[in-house]
């Protein structure tokens, strides 16, 4: 026994404690002296630090992570995604089952499909990217891959909104007519609308194919419903174009009542009613095609027929002038289609033996096939614009 416990005995044994009182006080100082020991070796001495804003990081720490073995397999989703051409079609592999999401979605605002969650367009599955539709007229955006230029003229009024004095001397529909055949005759010179009333807001159009509608939708498509009434309108399209390969090609295509067709600086169709610049066809014996659709007898015997345009010796890559205008006189209805169709090319024919040809277009697009315009083939070669403000 050391000397300093039988001194803490013996001092406890004069204040007057008992044995078992000194058993019990001699443990619970040996306890607590073990206890710091315990702690003061075990528990490592931790230093405060302190890091703003702008000192540099610790160490990372980095947590490992274990997938759930419920994880869809995705290996179907490691095929190549090839693309040839800015306007081919996009075929996405299928993706995995994902539980919780139902089919349908949103519809007709084309894009994607309605296969996997809120898809938009006509229900067709994420694996198909379907084209957007095209507005009638054109979008409201000029399109990545190129577009037509659209202008917007009021030929019943003056750039500052006033009457056009002419229209007091006529009627809308003579109205029309005298002031394209001015523009023809100027050739096709923007000069010749320099007077009339333009709509602020252009629009972008990646095809001309407007079935028969009524003529105040071309005013409501730019934004000016309330500055112009559906009668003697004009709008007039521009781009560069390049042919899908290169070949002999000719337009084909009718309107009510005005569209005509120019190409480096060359007039290649007018599918009017009239002919208001006075289009001449490079075709022996003059042929036309009569196709069956709801206007088609006002077309027959305005024209004859569809127009069927002058022969273009076109080059694929090489981008050329166009211009296109489409014009409604006394109101009403109004549609304008232009197809084309190329030499050497054997194309599907209707009961009457005319050719099924395809839309002229600049980008994929979805159009309804109806009685309100001419048949069609919707799978036609893809034209390429370029990128025109």
């Amino acid at each position: 026994m050391s000397q300093f416990k039988q001194s803490f005995i013996r001092y406890l044994k004069r204040a007057g404690a008992g044995s078992m009182l000194i058993s019990i006080v001699i443990h619970i100082v040996i306890l607590g002296a073990a206890t710091v020991w315990i702690v003061s070796e075990v528990q490592p001495a931790r230093e405060a630090k302190f890091q703003g804003g702008g000192a540099p990081a610790g160490p990372e720490i980095s947590h490992p992570v274990r997938m759930s073995n419920t994880q869809p397999n995705l290996e179907s989703l490691s095929q190549r995604l090839s693309v040839d051409t800015a306007t081919a079609d996009i075929a996405l592999p299928d993706l995995p089952s994902l539980g919780g999401f139902a089919g349908g979605g949103m519809s007709g605002t084309g894009g994607l499909g309605g296969g996997v969650g809120a898809g938009l367009g006509e229900g067709s599955g994420v694996g198909q990217l379907r084209a957007p539709i095209m507005p009638a007229f054109g979008f409201r955006e000029a399109q990545p891959s190129g577009t037509l230029v659209g202008r917007f003229y009021d030929f019943k009024q003056t750039r500052n909104r006033r009457p056009n004095p002419d229209l007091a001397r006529s009627n809308p529909g003579r109205l029309a007519q005298d002031e394209l055949t001015k523009f023809y005759r100027r050739n096709w010179s923007l000069a010749a609308f320099n007077n009339f009333y333009q709509a602020p807001t252009s629009l972008y159009a990646t095809q001309i194919f407007i079935p028969q509608i009524r003529a105040d939708e071309a005013p409501k498509a730019f934004g000016v419903e309330k500055e112009v009434e559906p009668r003697a309108w004009a709008v007039h399209y521009r781009g560069r174009v390049s042919p899908p390969e290169t070949g002999v090609y000719r337009f084909v295509g009718v309107a009510d009542d005005f569209m005509a067709v120019r190409v480096d600086g060359r007039v290649v169709l007018d599918g009017g009613v009239p002919n208001l610049s006075n289009f001449q066809t490079d075709l022996p014996n003059a042929p036309v095609y009569q196709y069956d659709f709801s206007r088609s007898r006002w077309i027959n015997d305005g024209r004859g027929g569809v127009v069927i345009g002058n022969r273009m010796q076109l080059r694929a890559g090489q981008f050329y002038d166009i211009d296109i205008i489409i014009s409604e006189g006394p109101g009403g209805d109004f549609f304008a289609q232009l197809l084309f169709q190329q030499e050497g090319v054997t194309y599907e024919k209707d009961r009457r033996g005319n050719p099924i040809l395809p839309i002229f277009r600049v980008a994929p697009s979805e159009v309804e096939a109806t009685n309100r315009a001419i048949p069609f083939k919707p799978d036609g070669p893809i034209w390429r614009a370029a990128v025109v403000n």
